[in-house]
C-alpha cells in the first residue's frame, strides 16, 4: 500500500513538472512572437519611411523636370502653348505617353521644325502627330516611347538609319517617287529646307498607317496596361511634387 502512494505521488509530481514545463513554453512562445512581431514592425516602417523618401525625391525630380520642359513648351509655341498642355493631358490614355514626355518631345519637335523654317502652324500641328505616333510606335514595335521618339526625329531631320531598323526607309529616291506620286515634280534638291522637311513628314506618315492608332487598339495587352499603370504612377508622383516644391524652395524664415 506504502509502494502504491509512493508511486502515485511520483506521477502527480511528474505531471507537475510537466505542466510547468508547458507553461514556461508556452510563456517563452508568446515572448518570441511578440518580439518577431515588433521586429516586423520596426522592419516595415524602416522600409516605409524609406520608400516614402524614394517617392517624394522623385516626385521632386519629376516636377522639376516638368517645370523646365514648360518653360520650352511656352518659349517655341508662343500662344499655342496652351493647346499643348490641353493635348498633353490626354495624351496617356490616347497613346500611352506620359504629360511630361508628351511636352518634351513636342519642344524638341517644335524647336527642331522652327529652325527649318517650318510656319508656326504647321509646326504645332507636326509636332503633335510625330508625338502621337511616338507612342503608337512604341506599342505597335514593342519598344519604348523614348526610342520610338528618337528615330522619329532622326528621320525627320534626315537621317534613314533609325527608321530603317524597323523597316521604314526615307532615302531620297524613296522621297522623289512619293512627291511624284503626289503630283510634285520638284527635285528632292531643289526643295526648301522646309518642303524637304514636309516631304518627309508626310511620308513618315504614310509608312506607318498600319501602326497609328496601335495603342488604343490594344490598350488592353499586358504591356499596354503596364504602360498605363506607370504612367498613373507618375503623374501622382508629379502632383505630389508640385505641392512638395513650394515648401522645399521656401526662403520664409520667420518662426
Amino acid at each position: 500500500e506504502q509502494s502504491t502512494d509512493k508511486t502515485a505521488k511520483s506521477i502527480d509530481a511528474f505531471g507537475k513538472s510537466i505542466e510547468g514545463v508547458s507553461q514556461k513554453t508556452s510563456i517563452f512562445g508568446d515572448v518570441l512572437k511578440a518580439n518577431l512581431l515588433s521586429s516586423a514592425i520596426r522592419d516595415g516602417v524602416r522600409k516605409l519611411a524609406s520608400e516614402l523618401g524614394e517617392a517624394i525625391e522623385q516626385s521632386i525630380d519629376l516636377a522639376s523636370d516638368l517645370e523646365e520642359v514648360q518653360n520650352v513648351v511656352d518659349v517655341t509655341f508662343g500662344e499655342s502653348a496652351s493647346s499643348i498642355d490641353s493635348w498633353a493631358e490626354s495624351m496617356g490614355e490616347a497613346h500611352g505617353v506620359s504629360v511630361l514626355f508628351s511636352k518634351q518631345f513636342a519642344g524638341t519637335m517644335g524647336a527642331m521644325l522652327k529652325s527649318m523654317q517650318v510656319t508656326d502652324e504647321q509646326v504645332v500641328e507636326m509636332s503633335k502627330n510625330l508625338v502621337q505616333l511616338a507612342g503608337d510606335m512604341a506599342s505597335f514595335y514593342n519598344i519604348d516611347v523614348e526610342e520610338a521618339f528618337t528615330k522619329i526625329r532622326s528621320g525627320i531631320s534626315g537621317e534613314t538609319e533609325p527608321l530603317k531598323q524597323l523597316g521604314i526607309n526615307l532615302n531620297v529616291a524613296n522621297l522623289e517617287a512619293y512627291a511624284l506620286a503626289q503630283g510634285i515634280n520638284k527635285a528632292y534638291s531643289e526643295m526648301t529646307q522646309a518642303e524637304q522637311v514636309t516631304l518627309r513628314y508626310n511620308y513618315l506618315l504614310q509608312a506607318t498607317a498600319d501602326a497609328q492608332g496601335d495603342f488604343a487598339r490594344n490598350i488592353d495587352s499586358l504591356a499596354n496596361q503596364q504602360r498605363i499603370t506607370e504612367l498613373q504612377r507618375e503623374e501622382i508622383l508629379m502632383k505630389l511634387g508640385d505641392a512638395v516644391i513650394p515648401a522645399v524652395t521656401s526662403t520664409d524664415t520667420t518662426y
